[in-house]
């Protein structure tokens, strides 16, 4: 409740017809909204559990209309005949952001793998062929769950929704631009 309050004054029309999300307020909302925890197995070659509990955005930073997203978990590797392992994996990803205005919600999608790291380092080898799988069914569950979603039951937000027209990403910033 007071997450939506503070996210309500937060967005407001600026005089220059312009609604500004930060990625302060993106990372607060995929925060609370989007919990990654997921179970990936292809029976009689391997299970995991992978749960990315924190995730960061960052709007035009390093290429422009391009987002990046940081995410950082643990996950549990169970292999045939072995013990479960326990490590930590970082992803950073390159995506491009689409507002999707009958839902009044904004989406990441054409996610693109930037690199990512294992800890401990010796995991690198182990599950290097079993990576790409796992990656791309993080990739998928990013892309189909809302980075940012106006809400219905806020009025402000209600009326925001109806009136944007377009948006456009600076650093740092996301736009959101409105009908006079």
């Amino acid at each position: 409740m007071l997450s939506t309050l503070v996210l309500g004054l937060a967005l407001h029309v600026a005089p220059d017809g312009y609604v500004n999300i930060t990625e302060q307020q993106l990372d607060q909302y995929v925060a609370q909204h989007i919990k990654l925890t997921h179970h990936y197995a292809m029976p009689g070659l391997f299970s995991a559990d992978v749960n990315m509990s924190n995730m960061k955005v960052a709007l035009a930073r390093q290429t422009s209309n391009q987002a990046e997203v940081n995410g950082a978990g643990k996950f549990i590797l169970t292999l045939p005949n072995r013990a479960p392992i326990d490590g930590i994996l970082s992803a950073r990803f390159s995506a491009t952001p689409r507002y999707a205005a009958d839902q009044g919600a904004i989406y990441l999608e054409r996610f693109q793998l930037l690199d990512y790291t294992l800890q401990p380092a010796s995991l690198q080898q182990q599950v290097a062929v079993l990576m790409p799988y796992l990656l791309q069914g993080l990739q998928s569950r990013l892309a189909s769950r809302p980075a940012y979603q106006l809400d219905n039951k806020d009025p402000q937000q209600l009326w925001l929704r109806q009136h944007i027209t377009s948006f456009e990403m600076q650093p740092g910033i996301l736009r959101l631009k409105t009908r006079s």
